[in-house]
């Protein structure tokens, strides 16, 4: 076959493969395992589009690596198949869910076959399976039995149009993340498990994983882990108070109201008659708002004032109590103490209801050029910053201090005893400056202290300043004494150029402050106007506030307990029944798996319960306890359940006595590598860890943690930008990808469109590229000899170049390599050498940008190989063998193929097949480049570049560059202070 055709390969191999069953994990073996893990696919009905196998082949290309490196792989595949969207299907069609699973997932497995994902297809599950759902729900047993699944009576969100229940986080922009129907609330007993136990461990072990930064802020920000303090507010006139929890107990002095959640049990008690009305309706209104809806930052503030005050536990202060909906009921106490000063919600809310804003926290800058000096006494000042605007130039009045470069500052000054802050400012800017017609615009909001040596007074400074803003009224001046004009001049600076003029962290802070407007200050600093408490580091004033008042140290957590159970029928039954003597009875685990009745009607039902509830063949049964009657649980599980805990069921997946046994448990896990997509790096990745410690603690499982690595891919969107959907007509199907170009091309180009965890747009014209490489590989390929060992293009006779050690016999490369080209010592032809160095260069890059997942970087390493092996008029066949091992992951048919023309047969009589092959090792001296080429600096500027021996010493390289006639230019007759060589990067020469 002299021509690539893709077609006549691709099915060959993918039946060999299969034959010999070279995929399958072993349970037991001397090498070192690797367990490799995607996210198990949904089969709808729509089968694969071109996004689908981005993560699959992402990570076929790590296990193939893996396995040629010498692992037992294991690198499984299964279905997670309960849904809404095959419900909703049933539901339309009439057609049993069980069919259209199969179906589906049919074919997703013809779809991914074809295109040579290597999964060990002996492990396949369902989650539909009842012998896959018996341990599922036997997994809930446990959890009920140690109390951690429990119901409970709860507001939930309901869609009136799917006729479900959905979580917080189903819900978007008030409706329904499915179909887009506006969402109800209902009271509705549910089930739950209680992760809230597990959050601290949960947060903590975040630590000991191999997880990227982004998916851990992810999870701690869901988690949402808060430690602070628990203060009472006596409410003004009645014997009630309000608990709030803050996690800022330090900004007390500055709560200037308070803010109830609308469902607080003491609203309607403490809410004045005058008030009734108002609060009712906002009340009303509230409870249609989902909580992510209510508590997403960017939504404009509402509230209304309920007619009473609290009063102040540390001021003793009456302050007004609000209601309003970004408070919720079920984070925290559902109370908080507002500092709007602090606090941009609250800071947002006061301005709108102008309500007061009182600072009591500072932030204190530390002067980076001129901090204060040990051993001086430190003098308290308070000063005025003076941002002065001559609006019809758009200038702004700075000082360039003499002492100093570095000292370039808005008008500053200190206020003196009887001045206030104006006073003070008018006084400095017109002995520094002369001006003296000014307008005065306003205080900023926040103060803030620096800390530093005053150059001109000789002493250290604690200054506490103030910022005020003026408008320069006319060019009227008085005349400036000698003595300010010898220690600064006033410039006239532009806007744009403000920023840059001024020195020091305050004065920015101001300028940033003066241009943006007043915000909430929100970090730690210096505590002002809070009594005895002024001047205290912030963040230690915590725990001695907390104390004055009488609060209590407190840790919270943002998150709640899980939402478990769906009124729908396509889900693992609760096994559960419901007796009238007994009360709620865990189902005998030897009658497990309760398995979902067959029904004709697969409709949810109006009031909220499950069409299982209707099947009363079903769903009257006996207790298993007293034996009397009893009907069984008619909520099934969300489909969160199953995916939970597959990845332990991979390890052992016929085992029909336990979940997984405990030797291949031991094994196999923990997951080495788990890889996903980002809208799953929080709720999925933090159930199924939940579930996991879980089962930890029951002895069940032997780490505490299921993944020690997990990483993130990009959506492929349709081209334009836009994501794929049926409706927009913009669906890629692989299928028709894989029968024009092959599966190896299509692999290629999803590795190489763009960064592996970044979003981009598939390309129809850009599949090309990939396609021609592969051409090239296959061309090189088919233009050397079969038989020979060594082969060379252009007629040169094989075997008549001899193959050298790599350091000549003599360790030092240098000696051997010249000119690109190795020089072997025994007088034969030379080998390429300078093909050699890139080949081992790309068997280095490619085997490190696989680990790091850029599949794109390690593939253009290899273009660039082939394309100089197309070139090269002598080509080694062990080189060429070498470049189809490092390419073999990603395009793993045409690989085979080449491999099988090449590679000699084994003692069997069979021939060894690429994926059972070692991955080839990069020499050391191989990859040392004979010469760089550095930067040549005259004074700090490159004024040019040389070429340079890699191993050349630092005085051979002086004098290079001292002759180079580009540096002759510069120093003809002048000899160097200063010669500084960083070595194989640049040299500066200072004259």
């Amino acid at each position: 076959m002299r021509q690539y055709d893709h077609k006549k390969i691709e099915k060959k191999w993918q039946n060999e493969w299969e034959k010999n069953k070279i995929y399958q994990a072993k349970d037991s073996s001397k090498k070192p395992k690797f367990y490799g893990l995607i996210e198990f696919p949904y089969p709808s009905g729509d089968g694969l589009h071109v996004g689908h196998p981005r993560p699959y082949i992402g990570m076929d290309v790590i296990s193939r690596k893996k396995r040629m490196e010498g692992n037992n792989v294991l690198f499984p595949i299964g279905w997670d198949a309960f849904g809404l969207p095959t419900e909703n299907y049933a539901i339309k069609t009439g057609k049993d869910p069980r069919v259209v699973t199969k179906e589906n997932s049919d074919n997703f497995r013809r779809q991914i076959k074809s295109i040579g994902i290597s999964f060990d297809w002996s492990r396949e599950v369902y989650t539909t399976d009842p012998k896959y759902y018996k341990w599922t729900q036997w997994i809930f047993l446990q959890f009920f039995k140690k109390g951690l699944a429990y119901k409970k009576k709860m507001m939930i969100n309901w869609c009136p149009q799917d006729k479900i229940g959905l979580a917080n986080e189903e819900v978007v922009n008030g409706c329904c993340e499915r179909c887009g129907t506006a969402v109800e609330k209902r009271e509705k007993e549910q089930w739950m498990l209680a992760i809230t136990k597990y959050a601290e461990r949960l947060d903590k072990d975040l630590d000991t994983v191999n997880y990227l930064p982004q998916i851990k802020l992810a999870q701690r920000n869901w988690i949402g882990k808060s430690e602070g303090a628990t203060i009472q507010f006596v409410i003004r006139n009645l014997k009630l108070s309000i608990e709030v929890f803050t996690t800022r107990p330090d900004t007390i002095y500055g709560a200037t109201y308070m803010v109830l959640a609308p469902e607080h049990e003491l609203v309607d008690k403490i809410t004045t008659p005058e008030q009734k009305k108002y609060v009712l309706k906002y009340v009303l209104n509230a409870k249609q708002k989902s909580e992510i809806d209510r508590a997403n930052a960017e939504k404009e503030k509402t509230g209304v004032f309920t007619g009473a005050y609290a009063i102040n536990p540390a001021n003793k202060e009456k302050i007004p109590v609000w209601i309003a909906d970004y408070v919720l009921a079920s984070y925290g106490t559902g109370a908080i103490m507002a500092v709007p000063a602090h606090d941009e919600r609250d800071y947002e809310f006061a301005k709108k209801y102008n309500l007061s804003i009182k600072q009591v926290i500072a932030p204190l800058f530390i002067s980076e050029d001129d901090p204060p000096k040990q051993g001086e006494k430190m003098v308290n000042r308070n000063a005025v910053a003076c941002i002065v605007r001559n609006s019809k130039t758009n200038q702004y009045l700075c000082l360039q201090w003499n002492v100093s470069d570095k000292w370039r500052t808005f008008i500053t000054g200190g206020i003196e005893d009887g001045e206030d802050p104006v006073m003070a400012a008018k006084r400095e800017i017109e002995e520094e400056t002369g001006y003296s017609n000014l307008r005065f615009i306003k205080i900023l909001g926040t103060q803030a202290f620096e800390n530093f040596f005053h150059l001109v007074k000789k002493t250290n400074r604690h200054a506490r300043f103030l910022c005020l803003a003026f408008d320069l009224v006319d060019n009227t001046k008085v005349k400036v004494r000698e003595e300010e004009k010898n220690i600064h001049e006033g410039k006239w600076i532009d806007s744009d150029k403000v920023e840059s003029f001024i020195v020091g962290r305050v004065f920015k802070f101001f300028w940033d402050q003066f241009r943006e407007g007043d915000t909430a200050y929100i970090e730690n600093g210096i505590l002002i106007n809070s009594g005895k408490f002024d001047g205290m580091d912030s963040e230690k004033a915590k725990k001695e506030i907390t104390k004055f008042i009488g609060g209590k140290e407190k840790t919270t957590f943002k998150l709640r307990d899980w939402v478990f159970s769906r009124q729908r029928y396509w889900g693992e039954p609760i096994p559960v029944v419901h007796c009238v003597k007994c009360g709620m009875v865990p189902v005998s685990e030897k009658d497990l798996p309760i398995e979902l009745p067959k029904v004709k009607n697969y409709q949810p039902t109006d009031s909220g319960e499950s069409p299982l509830a209707n099947i009363s063949k079903w769903v009257n049964t006996k207790c298993p306890k007293c034996k009397g009657k009893a009907k069984r649980e008619t909520d099934t599980m969300p489909n969160w359940a199953g995916s939970s805990w597959y990845y332990l069921r991979y390890t052992d997946p016929k085992n029909a006595k336990v979940f997984a046994g405990g030797k291949n448990l031991k094994y196999w896990t923990p997951v080495d590598w788990y890889n996903g997509g980002n809208e799953h790096t929080t709720l999925h990745l933090l159930y199924s860890r939940f579930w996991h410690k879980f089962l930890f603690d029951q002895g069940l499982v032997p780490t505490s943690e299921p993944y020690m690595k997990r990483t993130s891919h990009g959506l492929i969107l349709a081209e334009g930008g836009e994501k794929m959907s049926k409706s927009k007509g913009n669906v890629i199907n692989p299928d028709d990808i894989v029968k024009r170009f092959g599966a190896d091309t299509l692999r290629l180009y999803e590795m190489f469109m763009g960064p592996f965890d970044q979003a981009i747009a598939w390309s129809e014209e850009a599949i090309i590229g990939p396609r021609r490489f592969l051409e090239k590989v296959w061309k090189i390929g088919m233009n050397l000899p079969k038989n020979s060992a060594r082969s060379s293009l252009l007629g040169v006779p094989s075997g008549s170049h001899a193959v050298q050690n790599f350091s000549g016999g003599s360790g030092e490369p240098e000696k051997n390599f010249a000119d690109g080209r190795f020089q072997p010592q025994d007088g034969g032809m030379s080998k390429n050498f300078s093909l050699v160095r890139i080949l081992h260069k790309t068997i280095k890059k490619v085997s490190e940008d696989v680990e790091n997942m850029r599949f794109n970087t390690a593939i253009s390493a290899m273009m660039i190989l082939a394309t100089e092996m197309e070139k090269s008029p002598l080509v080694d066949k062990e080189d060429y063998k070498k470049l189809l091992q490092i390419l073999a992951p990603f395009a793993p048919h045409i690989t085979e193929e080449l491999w099988s023309n090449l590679a000699p047969d084994s003692d069997s009589g069979r021939r060894q097949l690429i994926h059972l092959s070692e991955w080839p090792d990069w020499d050391k001296n191989a990859i040392i480049d004979a010469e760089v080429k550095i930067a040549v600096q005259i004074n700090g500027k490159v004024r040019g570049e040389i070429v340079i021996l890699a191993e050349a010493k630092e005085e051979e390289v002086k004098v290079q560059a001292l002759a180079n006639p580009a540096v002759l230019k510069y120093t003809s007759g002048i000899s160097p202070k200063k010669v500084i060589y960083v070595k194989g990067r640049l040299i500066n020469i200072v004259i």
